[in-house]
């Protein structure tokens, strides 16, 4: 620790980083990120990725198969000597009404945005002893309606709402990075999340009622962008944050200190 600088803070050039969901609005978004610090990233998800840049790597995956995730993870640390970063991004949620939830729904989500958090570190777990590796950060991404219930008073009729399947799995991620903290620091694996508060969606983005009044809920007046992560994503990732451990980081605008 006692090489680092301010000028380094951020110096992620040969950095080995994985991301899940690489191939959705944040993912996408993290991976241009950690490239333009020069880092080599690794983007798994069910759908290709878009992205052209020689330090970018893809492979099309479901993370909720641990036997592949096994195959993948032993070939990219046989290629790259190592993971430094690992940021669990993939989940994906559901927008029917919570009584007529259907099993297929419930198991969908729980394999995206749980199942596929334990498989990728547990895996690396595994690697990680084996190879005889010396450190990662794990990240992993949360939510405030992990903690928070939506509230229903904001949505219109055709705007999706957070479903009770989705923040009951981001609140099994929040717990998760509890666990997994301590149960891994012993082998200089940090664990730590981001529950990130309502994020403008480009792609499909959400209905100017709904922005109004969510924007009225949040003392900063206006719902989150992509950018909003990225310090926090950063600095979790970086050897600054290495006696910051099981810390779940809330970046809502203020959204929940109401």
């Amino acid at each position: 620790m006692n090489n680092l600088s301010v000028d380094n803070l951020f110096n992620f050039k040969k950095k080995i980083v994985v991301i899940t969901g690489s191939s959705g609005q944040l993912g996408n978004a993290f991976s241009k990120l950690f490239l333009s610090q020069g880092a080599f990233v690794i983007g798994m998800d069910i759908k290709n990725t878009k992205l052209k840049d020689k330090k970018f790597f893809f492979y099309k995956i479901e993370i909720s198969n641990k036997k592949r995730v096994e195959r993948l993870f032993h070939k990219i640390i046989l290629k790259f000597k190592k993971i430094d970063i690992i940021i669990n991004n993939a989940s994906i949620s559901v927008y029917s009404k919570f009584d007529k939830r259907k099993d297929i729904e419930i198991n969908k989500t729980l394999n995206s945005n749980l199942k596929g958090s334990l498989n990728l570190i547990n895996t690396y777990l595994s690697e990680h002893k084996k190879m005889k590796l010396k450190k990662c950060n794990i990240i992993n991404i949360g939510s405030i309606y992990g903690f928070l219930s939506p509230d229903f008073r904001i949505y219109g009729k055709n705007d999706n709402f957070s479903s009770e399947i989705y923040g009951a799995s981001k609140a099994a991620i929040i717990q998760l990075t509890k666990y997994y903290s301590v149960a891994l620091s012993k082998y200089n694996i940090n664990v730590n999340c981001i529950s990130p508060g309502g994020i403008f969606n480009k792609k499909n983005p959400q209905s100017k009622l709904f922005l109004k009044k969510y924007s009225m809920r949040v003392p900063k007046n206006r719902i989150g962008k992509e950018e909003d992560l990225f310090t926090a994503l950063l600095f979790l990732s970086s050897d600054y944050s290495e006696y910051i451990n099981g810390q779940n980081i809330i970046i809502d605008g203020g959204l929940s200190s109401w």
